[in-house]
């Protein structure tokens, strides 16, 4: 295994350019006091403009995350990409849609929760990197997402307030297309707001020229806001619904052919000269079916395979609230207390399949009546230290508690024989066993956090973390019964082509981490910047994986892999800065900025790297605004992915450095934004991209796995129109 210094060698030069234009973070973006939370906000048109711009490189809401040091997004869905958090994704992060807990409801994760927010609908974004204050939430390790959409717009003054905006957007190498609009009538102290979106997209095709099948998708969203307001009060209800009628996965062996969701969240927020209140309660409601798309068909039983139709239903169902207040104890000390509830019920079957001797007569019970129900307390205290000294401690509990019925597979035999032999299926001796078991887990994690900030003067600043974070396993990593392959197969939201069973067994992960931040600037906060952010991370009970089995085909060898409790550490470093380069009436206004993230990641016990680590990456931007023109120049660069998990087959990829460019122009109300991504046409293979499962099957490319190749060029145009 090379060790980090070895790395960082190869990608030496880099760095040093880097750190010597003290690069930093994206446009539109500013620091909140706690370390690493970056904010998409400002002025409602600011951030909408920001959002705009990377829009138009993606419909997919976590892209909007990446220019964060740190931030990345394992690939997935064309508008489902699992955001990754210096090296830990998915559950492992704790994310807020609108104040909403939402849990995918899909054995592949093909519904994560900012799946649920078009892009177009975003109006802040918060991401923490660092160390978390346990008010910021729970059952969680890693870093924290919170995205919430435009806020109700009011009159200033006693005319009704009536406006709306359009835009569109239009990507050459998918033939992605993607329309939105909104619209607000409001009074002073009444809004009503309609939101509407439509993404479409076909398959993209790679540096080389080639189509990578099962990357198409269309999503559609209507969303309804109704806000009130008074001095010091304010109450929003939102409603909306999603449908999504097919979104291809070229890294898994199953396709999301329908996904209808809808949701209801009303939120208070109340001032008192004791302090605030905030109090969020929400329902929401998926129905999920996930089968073969048209790219992995049509049916072939000769080899090398095809998918057959093999339907998966899933219902979930979100239902909780938070309640958070702020108590102003003295001028300089605050404390907070909440109190939160989460109910996630989830149904998963498997409609038989007639014609398939493993997939009949009856209906495959995966996850039958299962819950997770999550109540949580917390205290928090924030006050100053001296005149240059600021800390933040807090005390959380979580109290989880998890249950599931009985379960059944297609049949209640081991084997099926047909004229090429026997198969072991094993389900009647996998599902006796498992129905024997008590299903009933209940956890108490307990989760603290000290924060220490020293600011000694104007120009730097100084932040010491530590925290104790506690996740419990999902209904999947506990309840997942079968281990033969076809069914195992099914699960899995890791890109990889193994099979996945769950372990009741399985203990909470229990995550210590420390980050020290150091943060430079000149005296006037306008000129230059640049902030440092090492980190470590020890995880007790990590929930990792081990061997029960293995699927052979003619090249290729998958494994079935079990959940399992192991230990594992993390670290590595955020670098993220800015430096003003010019300003002149001539030439604008010119500035250098981007982010430095990397991330190490091992299995304790027995050295191997843990899966999905992102090599050493970083993305520098050259930025000139010169009158209504924004221009950018960004470079993306990637080192070797040498360092992989054996056990899941994780591919090596190599190095490479994609070139972007993007112009906007704005006049009155509209906006005009072009571009063009992968400027030099590369290829290359996405280290979070797992592997290409669609060139595996029959009359395709490859009758090995290999790695997810990223887009070739795209031209890129967008328009935004506000009345």
């Amino acid at each position: 295994m090379n060790k980090p210094h070895e790395i960082l060698l190869k990608f030496r030069p880099l760095a040093a350019l880097l750190l010597a234009l003290a690069i930093a973070p994206a446009t539109a973006r500013a620091e909140d006091a706690q370390s690493g939370e970056i904010i998409v906000k400002g002025k409602p048109d600011a951030a909408q403009g920001a959002i705009e711009a990377k829009r138009l490189k993606s419909s997919d809401t976590a892209t909007l995350l990446e220019d964060a040091a740190g931030v990345n997004v394992q690939s997935a869905g064309g508008v489902s990409g699992l955001p990754v958090i210096n090296g830990l994704a998915d559950d492992r992060l704790l994310v807020y849609v609108d104040n909403m807990i939402v849990c995918s409801a899909c054995a592949n994760h093909m519904n994560p929760p900012l799946s649920y927010m078009p892009s177009s609908s975003v109006g802040n974004i918060y991401v923490n990197t660092g160390v978390i204050p346990v008010s910021e939430g729970g059952d969680s390790i890693g870093g924290s997402i919170r995205v919430e959409s435009q806020p109700p717009l009011y009159a200033v003054d006693d005319q009704l307030r009536a406006e709306g905006v359009v835009s569109s957007c239009y990507r050459s190498n998918n033939r992605a297309a993607g329309a939105s609009f909104g619209a607000t009538v409001a009074s002073r102290n009444l809004s009503l707001g309609v939101t509407g979106s439509i993404d479409h997209a076909d398959d993209y095709r790679d540096g080389h020229g080639n189509k990578i099948t099962s990357t198409y998708y269309e999503a559609r969203n209507f969303g309804l806001t109704l806000g009130a307001r008074s001095e010091n009060h304010r109450m929003t209800l939102k409603a909306g619904h999603q449908y999504i009628p097919g979104q291809g996965f070229v890294n898994q062996w199953m396709d999301m052919l329908a996904n209808n969701s809808t949701f209801v969240n009303l939120g208070y927020h109340g001032s008192f000269d004791w302090g605030v209140i905030d109090a969020t309660g929400y329902w929401q409601n998926t129905w999920h079916k996930m089968d073969s798309g048209d790219d992995k068909l049509p049916i072939n039983l000769a080899p090398p395979p095809t998918m057959p139709y093999m339907p998966m239903i899933t219902r979930g169902v979100s239902v909780g609230y938070t309640l958070k207040t702020e108590i102003n104890l003295t001028d300089d000390d605050i404390l907070r207390i909440g109190n939160e509830f989460h109910r996630f019920s989830l149904n998963d079957y498997w409609p038989p399949v007639e014609g398939y001797p493993s997939m009949w007569p009856e209906t495959f019970l995966n996850i039958n009546h299962g819950h997770r129900d999550r109540y949580a307390f917390f205290a928090e205290w924030e006050g100053s230290v001296s005149s240059t000294m600021t800390a933040i401690l807090g005390v959380r509990n979580e109290q989880v508690r998890m249950d599931t019925g009985d379960v059944q597979g297609y049949n209640d035999q081991n084997s099926f024989t047909t004229t090429s032999g026997t198969t072991t299926t094993n389900y009647l001796q996998d599902s006796t066993t498992f129905n024997a078991a008590d299903h009933a887990k209940s956890d108490s994690n307990w989760d603290f956090s000290a924060i220490l900030k020293y600011e000694p003067d104007a120009v730097s600043a100084y932040e010491l973390g530590y925290s104790r974070k506690t996740r419990s396993p999902n209904l999947y990593e506990r309840y997942a019964w079968s281990r033969f392959w076809m069914a195992s197969g099914m699960l899995g939201w890791f890109g990889d082509g193994n099979g996945y069973v769950g372990n009741l067994d399985l203990r909470p992960e229990v995550a210590h981490t420390f980050s020290l931040t150091g943060t430079w600037r000149d005296a006037d906060r306008n000129r230059w910047q640049l902030k440092i952010t090492p980190y470590f991370t020890h995880i007790h009970d990590y929930i990792g994986v081990k061997k029960v089995g293995e699927k052979i085909f003619t090249n290729e060898t998958r494994n079935i892999l079990q959940f399992t409790n192991h230990n594992a550490e993390l670290y590595g470093i955020d670098i993220s800065g800015q430096v003003a380069l010019w300003g002149s009436e001539g030439f604008g206004k010119g500035r250098l900025y981007g982010t430095i993230g990397y991330v190490h990641g091992i299995n304790v016990e027995n050295g191997e790297s843990l899966y999905h680590m992102m090599p050493l990456n970083a993305r520098v931007a050259l930025e000139q605004k010169l009158s209504a023109f924004t221009n950018t120049l960004e470079m993306q660069l990637v080192s070797t992915k040498s360092e992989t998990d054996p056990l899941r087959f994780e591919p090596q990829t190599s190095g490479y450095v994609l070139v972007n460019l993007g112009s906007s122009y704005e006049y009155k109300n509209l906006r005009i934004d072009v571009g063009v991504t992968n400027l030099f046409d590369k290829f290359y293979y996405l280290p979070l991209g797992g592997i290409n499962y669609d060139d595996f099957l029959a009359s395709k490319k490859s009758t090995e796995f290999e790695p997810l190749a990223g887009a070739g060029r795209s031209f890129n145009i967008g328009f935004t129109q506000k009345f």
